[in-house]
């Protein structure tokens, strides 16, 4: 979703041929005020930062941006579309705010490939990429401790596994502080592990909720993360 400058709010809604965008300020009487075709495709994920909206999707064609700035006068354009980053296909994408970084999962059998937006969000900058497993999707949160020189510490939260998926299935923990050199601080199993779908942490960070899409069991785990910020290769989650 999105609220502009004046209020309005707006969704963002992914479909198989497009993104439209909605204002839903009266919830009772949405209007469509923009449709942009895309790829087709039934996956499609969107994030906001700013007044910028970036899809991208299992059809292809990288990551669209789409300048919402003139949302309310009813004009939402597509101002680039991003093809760094080897394999135009994307799974999910992720967002952190608060570091001003685009996360793209998967595509293919894609990592997580990283896009800086602080200087030219319309022209998001490939930074680097962390490719040691597939990711179906990640959580990217900032930590005001545990980086370089007991600064701020930027973690992946990575749902995934090799073979795209189906093997070594976990829950992986990147730090990707260093955009250029991610590293893995941890592999966390989970027994009768089918297919890693997604994971969450609550707001505050005390707990990660995640759910397999394959295992057939109608429950979602709950792990204490409060030592996410310092994980052991044993113990990543403890």
């Amino acid at each position: 979703g999105y609220t502009s400058p004046s209020g309005r709010e707006y969704a963002i809604f992914g479909h198989s041929v497009g993104t439209a965008f909605v204002e839903i300020t009266n919830p009772g009487a949405p209007v469509i005020v923009a449709n942009i075709a895309g790829p087709q495709s039934l996956w499609r994920d969107m994030r906001v930062y700013q007044s910028w909206c970036y899809a991208g999707s299992e059809g292809g064609s990288g990551i669209q941006v789409f300048d919402m700035s003139q949302i309310d006068a009813g004009t939402v354009t597509l101002a680039n579309t991003i093809t760094t980053g080897g394999d135009a296909r994307t799974h999910t994408l992720e967002l952190n705010t608060q570091s001003g970084f685009l996360y793209r999962a998967g595509g293919g059998a894609n990592g997580l490939r990283i896009y800086d937006l602080r200087t030219t969000p319309q022209s998001p900058v490939y930074v680097g990429g962390w490719f040691d497993r597939y990711v179906h999707e990640a959580q990217v949160v900032t930590y005001p401790t545990g980086g370089p020189g007991g600064g701020p510490r930027e973690l992946a939260i990575c749902c995934g596994g090799l073979n795209g998926g189906f093997a070594d299935v976990g829950i992986d923990i990147v730090d990707v502080t260093n955009k250029a050199a991610p590293v893995s601080l941890a592999h966390i199993t989970y027994p009768n592990a089918g297919f890693s779908h997604q994971a969450w942490l609550s707001p505050d960070r005390t707990r990660l909720y995640h759910n397999d899409e394959t295992d057939n069991r109608p429950f979602t785990r709950v792990f204490d993360a409060t030592g996410l910020n310092n994980p052991t290769p044993t113990q990543a989650i403890a």
